[in-house]
């Protein structure tokens, strides 16, 4: 009976204890000061309030994110597309190759067939020639001039007659580029030439139309060659006509030419064909 009585003071004890901390919690005037701003409020119409002046407005923005997960097959596909594009464009670069002109001097040399009745005489000899002249930048037409000289062997019949014929001529030709081609960074011209020819020569069986056989100035008969021959130089002017092809580069020239070459001599005509591979320098 005295452990319940004093169980019910404890107990009543508590229950004013805690009653009188919520009553002190909840009077906070006595421990708070009261603010005394006003703030000003201004009616504009009837029902409507207005903000002060200096009103504060803040924006808010959320941003959402919403994730999906869903369990079971995971495929994943990655895809990727490489694209090569290239435009090549082969545009000629224009190439000026140097056009050569002007004087040149040259050197050549070869065989000198004699033609006509020449031929019956003698063999096939060499020959050597120095051309040189003067080829102008942009026109075709230039001017060649050449000095050269010729040995032929007479035949086993004439060879206790007559020794060794021999011709010298120098020539004034027009010369005329007909084409011009680079293949490769070369020039090839093709050209033609035509002009007069003086010439000095000896020993050289001559026959004329009459069929009258001589040997510079000793004349035999007909078919009859002469019994004392003349061994002498003679001289005789004459026209020369032919065509060759040039291939160059830098300023020298590889060129391959032949003439026919037809001159006066003491009874009759004299004619050989000169055939010459030489070089030229500009």
């Amino acid at each position: 009976m005295l452990n319940r009585t004093a169980l019910l003071l404890v107990a009543g004890a508590a229950t004013f204890a805690l009653d009188a901390s919520a009553s002190s919690a909840q009077d906070t005037t006595k421990t708070r000061p009261r603010s005394t701003k006003v703030i000003p409020v201004v009616k504009v119409s009837p029902g409507e309030v207005a903000t002060p002046p200096m009103a504060r407005v803040d924006t808010v923005m959320v941003y959402r994110t919403d994730t999906l997960m869903t369990r079971g097959r995971v495929d994943t596909v990655q895809t990727t597309n490489t694209v090569f594009r290239v435009d090549t464009v082969l545009k000629p670069i224009p190439f000026d190759f140097p056009r050569i002109g002007g004087f040149y001097i040259g050197i050549g040399a070869g065989s000198s067939l004699p033609a006509a009745n020449f031929n019956d005489s003698d063999h096939p000899g060499w020959n050597i020639e120095v051309p040189f002249g003067i080829d102008p930048i942009g026109s075709p037409f230039g001017v060649r001039f050449n000095l050269g000289y010729s040995r032929y062997e007479p035949h086993t019949w004439m060879e206790n007659t007559l020794s060794n014929a021999q011709v010298m001529n120098a020539d004034a030709d027009l010369k005329l580029r007909v084409l011009t081609a680079t293949p490769h960074s070369m020039r090839v011209t093709f050209y033609g030439i035509g002009g007069g020819s003086y010439n000095r020569f000896k020993d050289i069986l001559e026959q004329n139309h009459l069929g009258v056989l001589s040997v510079g100035d000793a004349i035999g008969g007909v078919a009859a060659i002469p019994s004392n021959p003349d061994h002498a130089w003679h001289s005789g002017f004459g026209w020369n006509a032919g065509a060759g092809i040039e291939l160059g580069k830098g300023r020298t020239n590889v060129f391959l030419e032949s003439r026919f070459n037809r001159f006066q001599g003491e009874n009759s005509k004299i004619s050989r064909v000169p055939l010459v591979l030489g070089l030229t320098f500009y």
